[in-house]
Formats: structure tokens, sequence, C-alpha cells
């Protein structure tokens, strides 16, 4: 059948060699299971997702192969490790959780569904032996012992705060993830993914962009809301301190953080946090909940024709977790935005990257007002 899987050999590079597939490089989606590299899918979906835990895959493939007698004769099977790669530039490191399979009288169908290494953290609970040992600890430290055993590895990407924390509670039955989340928001920390594997762990950064998204240029389709639903005016935390001989009383038990909102009407947040920390830590809460709420008041899909940068003319692919001007007087957009997802498509239509753009505040991200227009203007086409 000519829609089944091609195997080629693989090569130890962060780019894979030419495909016996005719279509453009660019164009080929590639599964690396086991050794061995797999292109001629019928359809591809990868999502990756900057500010999420993991990311996703789906593939589907009609198969030529005989049907062998025992599972693991298979060449696709849950739980086999995988590298995802878009044009040959890795996409998703991780592995395949669900095989699907159907057949008529005339084809025999796969469908393959796997997430990236970090969907381990999700649901699997810290060990016995790792629930206490921890105080003193600063987050990343933390994260690094939680999730060693399982080979996660931790990325960061800009300021992370190192402060430590003086206590750290461990319950058992709780995930890994559940643990990290609860200390990261005590230090205004987005928990996140990569594209190689490992969690990302995203502290305050600039937001550069490094690329544009113009309407009537390289806009194929696009859709965008903007919602105050989860904008205050003001954004408060109110906590407490472990307490010490050094410290008691109201500056200890009643910790106010405050921050102002943009909401035009007078609605109030107020976290009340579930650590007991510094107020350091009750400031970097309530700085949390503003990335959360002022974060998600804008977000777009924009979609554009194929993976690469510049009209498929560029070696970079489109990646969440980067920053894009995005010039779409439809949409009433002009201005920097967060990549905070790409999903990657391929189908009979074509080859198709949807981006999720939101507030660079849902990536941590703050804008150097330093040069205004100055990236613009320097990527605008010459023909607009």
């Amino acid at each position: 059948m000519a829609n089944a899987p091609i195997p080629i050999r693989p090569v130890q590079a962060k780019r894979l060699p030419a495909s016996p597939d005719k279509r453009s490089t660019k164009e080929i989606a590639t599964l690396e299971v086991r050794g061995n590299l797999f292109t001629n899918w019928t359809s591809v979906r990868v999502e990756q997702k900057v500010t999420d835990a993991f990311p996703v895959f789906q593939f589907e493939c009609t198969e030529e192969t005989p049907i062998p007698l025992k599972l693991d004769a298979l060449q696709f099977i849950p739980g086999d490790v995988v590298r995802v790669y878009v044009g040959g530039v890795p996409a998703v490191f991780g592995y395949i959780t669900e095989r699907h399979v159907a057949y008529d009288a005339k084809q025999h169908a796969v469908r393959l569904i796997g997430v990236g290494d970090t969907f381990d953290l999700t649901n699997t609970m810290v060990p016995l032996e790792k629930l206490g040992g921890h105080d003193g600890k600063a987050w990343l430290k933390l994260a690094q012992d939680l999730a060693e055993h399982l080979g996660i590895k931790i990325i960061t990407k800009g300021a992370v705060d190192g402060t430590p924390f003086e206590n750290i509670q461990v319950q058992p039955g709780e995930t890994i993830m559940a643990v990290l989340e609860r200390y990261a928001r005590m230090r205004n920390i987005v928990i996140g993914s990569n594209a190689n594997g490992g969690l990302l762990a995203i502290g305050e950064n600039e937001a550069t962009p490094t690329g544009t998204l113009i309407e009537g240029n390289n806009i194929l389709r696009a859709n965008a809301v903007v919602r105050d639903n989860m904008v205050y005016k003001r954004y408060y935390a109110v906590g407490q301190s472990t307490g010490s001989d050094a410290g008691s009383g109201d500056s200890q038990n009643k910790q106010v953080a405050f921050l102002p909102g943009t909401s035009t009407r007078n609605r109030y947040m107020i976290a009340v946090t579930d650590i007991a920390d510094t107020m350091h830590g009750v400031q970097r809460r309530v700085q949390m909940e503003k990335v959360f709420c002022e974060g998600s008041k804008i977000e777009a899909q924009i979609t554009v024709q194929g993976w690469f940068k510049d009209d498929n003319k560029s070696d970079d692919v489109w990646k969440a977790g980067e920053y894009y001007h995005v010039e779409s007087p439809s949409l009433i957009l002009h201005q920097v935005l967060g990549c905070a997802g790409c999903t990657y498509e391929q189908t009979d239509a074509g080859t198709f990257t949807t981006l999720t753009m939101m507030d660079p505040l849902h990536m941590e991200g703050y804008l150097n007002y330093r040069d205004p227009g100055a990236f613009l203007l320097r990527n605008m086409p010459k023909d607009l």
C-alpha cells in the first residue's frame, strides 16, 4: 500500500537526513521508534504546549506488513519511547500511550497517540522515600530531586526564582506535578514542557519577537477573543509565615500582598496561600495570580502554511515558547504576543501550523520598549 510508513536508517543529529519520500523534506513528519524512522503518514497532528505539563501527538497510517501473531512483534507498541520530528526538527520526545486499529476489506489502519515524557509527572505519585528531607530547598532543586528517578530533566527559561523554602511538605499519594505546581505558585514560576523532553520552568523573561504574523501575507486564517471575565482591578494574596522565635504577631500571621490590575470594574481577586512562607513568597504568589488572570485576556488562533517561518524559506519552525509580532487589522491586533502552543498538522489538504497566541504575560514575558517598532520595521515584507 502506498500509505504504509517508510522506515529509514536513523542518524544521531539535530536534524534528520533526506528521506526517500519524494515530498520536500520540510513537509515530512517522522516518528523515531526503537532506532527506526518512519514517514509517509496519512495524517499527522503534533501539539506543543509550552505552558502545559506535556505535549501530545497523533499519527495515522495504513499498514502493508503482515500482522504479527504477538503484540511485541508490532512496529508500534504503547510504551515505546519515541521522538517526533517535523521537517527534520525535533518536536516531541515521549511515549506512545495508545494504539488504535481498524480494518475493512480494503485496508488495515493504525492510529498512534502519544505524549511528552513529562506526562509521567502528572500521574506518578511521589515515592515514599522522597516524602521528606526537602526543607531549605529552592523550587528548582525540589523539582530535580522529585523527577530524578523518572529520568526527566528540568529546563529553565528566564529569571526563575531561587529563593529557598524554609519548610516543604509532601503528602503521601500526591502526584509529583501537584507538589511542583503548589510550590511554583509561591515563586511565580510557570510550568511547561519542552520539544526535546523535560519539564520547563519559566520565570520572568524579555518578550523579544523572532517572527511576524501578518494579515494578507502569511496568515491563512485566524480568530481571536479578548475577554475580561478573569481580569481584576485589585489582586491580593493572603498568607502566613511558619512562625519562629524571631518573629510573631500580625506581621507573621496576617501577610497581605497587593498588585493593581487592568479591569475597568472594581473587581477583587483574593488568593489565600496554601503554604506557610515568608512575605517574599506571598508577594510572588500575588504576581502568579496576575499572570494567570491578565495573561489570559487575549487569545488568538492563527494558521499559516507549512511548519517553517518565512513561507517555508527559513530553517526555523514556528515554535511554542517564542514571541511573534501580530499585525492583523481584522482582529484589531498590532502587537507582540506569546506563542503558548503550536499545532503542526498534515492531511490531504496540506501542511499547516496553528499558533495559539496569547498576551506575553501568560508566558511571564515582558516587553522591552527601548526600541519600539524596530523589530516590525526590520521584518515587514517589502511589498506591503
